[in-house]
Parts: structure tokens; sequence; C-alpha cells
């Protein structure tokens, strides 16, 4: 019975978290545009811990300072230094910098690897065996119909976004609602659309994202459950050139 009432209370405050992150996420794009740019204030670069040390890499020690250069210039939040909210952005920063790079759970400092899980949408769970063969383009995407999951590899996932954003691809915390165990934040993905994808040309325009996430951490600030939501189609859609309409068949 303990059991049962621990897991319901775990889904509730989830549903509970979504409702008001999808609340916040709709606040934030309706005002994003209308605010005027903010003056670079934050001079302190992304820090990404566990990248020293005897590491099977994928294929070698990722450099992120382009990444960081551009993710610097486009930010549109300027978090104080050790404030909760640069403690997640930089938390999140390094568990991407393990799933795209690190091959090897053992590796891998930023989750606990016996509890582990993604998943987006409150759909499939992926655990860290299964981040690492696919790719967290294929976990978090799968189901799409402007994205084929299966019909990729990790290579081929990541190959098609680099050569479409061959600047980078930045992320950015926006807002934290609650701290550990249950970090509740929304985010911003952002990329300027440079290099083909799928045969289709870039027209130059900078894409965005938006979504939330609510993440379980351990007294070790360890990611033990990764809760994402988001629609993709905020990106999918102008990358398959496809307009927005009310109709979902279409």
């Amino acid at each position: 019975m303990k059991e049962l009432i621990n897991i319901s209370c775990t889904e509730a405050i989830t549903l509970v978290a979504l409702a008001m992150v999808a609340l916040a996420i709709f606040y934030l794009r309706s005002t994003e545009r209308k605010k005027k740019p903010l003056e670079v204030v934050r001079t302190v670069l992304p820090k990404r811990d566990f990248m020293d040390g005897p590491i099977k890499w994928r294929t070698k020690k990722p450099d992120f300072s382009q990444l960081d250069q551009y993710f610097m210039k486009e930010k549109s939040k300027n978090h104080q230094e050790n404030s909760l909210e640069m403690t997640v952005e930089n938390l999140v920063k390094a568990w991407e910098m393990e799933a795209t790079h690190k091959v090897d759970p053992k590796d891998w400092k930023t989750i606990d690897p016996d509890k582990y899980f993604l998943r987006a949408n409150l759909g499939e769970k992926f655990n860290v065996e299964s981040l690492i063969k696919l790719g967290s383009y294929n976990c978090l995407m799968r189901g799409q119909p402007l994205y084929d999951a299966n019909a990729h590899t990790y290579e081929s996932s990541h190959q098609s976004f680099r050569e479409a954003f061959a600047n980078g691809f930045p992320w950015e915390v926006l807002e934290v609602y609650s701290g550990p165990p249950m970090i509740t934040f929304t985010w911003r993905h952002w990329a300027k659309w440079s290099g083909p994808y799928k045969g289709n040309p870039p027209t130059g325009e900078t894409l965005e994202m938006f979504g939330a996430a609510v993440v379980k951490v351990n007294n070790k600030l360890q990611i033990e459950d990764m809760d994402v939501f988001y629609d993709p189609n905020q990106i999918l859609m102008p990358l398959n050139n496809c307009k927005a309409s009310r109709s979902t068949s279409s």
C-alpha cells in the first residue's frame, strides 16, 4: 500500500508540475519577443563537470568553446552565478554532454544509472543503455509524424541536425519553479538554420523551441527521473517546410 501511495504521489506531482509549466511556457512564448534585448551582464561560461580523467568517448573529447560563445551571445536570461537556475542549467548541460559523447554508463556521473530514465510527454521510458544506443533525438522525438526515429541511427540523427545547425544548438534554463529533489523548470532551445535538412535549403532564420521538465535528483544531485514536456514541431515544421494549421491531419 505504501508503494502504491508513493507512485500515486509522484505521478500527481508530475501532472501538477506539467500544468504549471504549461501555463508558464504559454506566457513566456507570448512575451519573449516583446522584451527588449538584455544587456550581456553574465560573463561566466557554462560549466560542464565530469569531462576529465579516463573516459571512453564516442569519438573524442568534445570542445564546447564555439557553442558556448554562441550561447552567451544569444541567451535570453542572465542567471546569477551559483544560483539555483545556473546550477540546474549546468547540470543539464553536463548531462547532455554525457548523453551525446560518453558510450560507457560507468563514465556517466550526472545520473544514478540504476534508477535513471528519460521520457518525453509521459511516453516511452528510456534507460541509460537505450539512450547511448539510440541517441537523445531518437528518444525524445519517437512517434513524431515529422520525424521517423525508427529510420535513424544515433549517428544519422545527430548528423542531420548538425548539418542544419552548423553553429550549434544552444539550450538555456528560463525559470526554475522548484528545487531538489523534484526540480521543475522551463527551457528554451534555439539555433540558426544555416545548413540543409533532408534536402531542404536553409532559410537563415533562428528556430526556437520552448518546453519544460520535471527532474528528480538524489542527495548527490544525480538525476533519477527526467520527464521532458515539449512540442518538437516547433522546429520540425519549419525544417520540413510545413506551415502551421489547425488541422492535426494536414
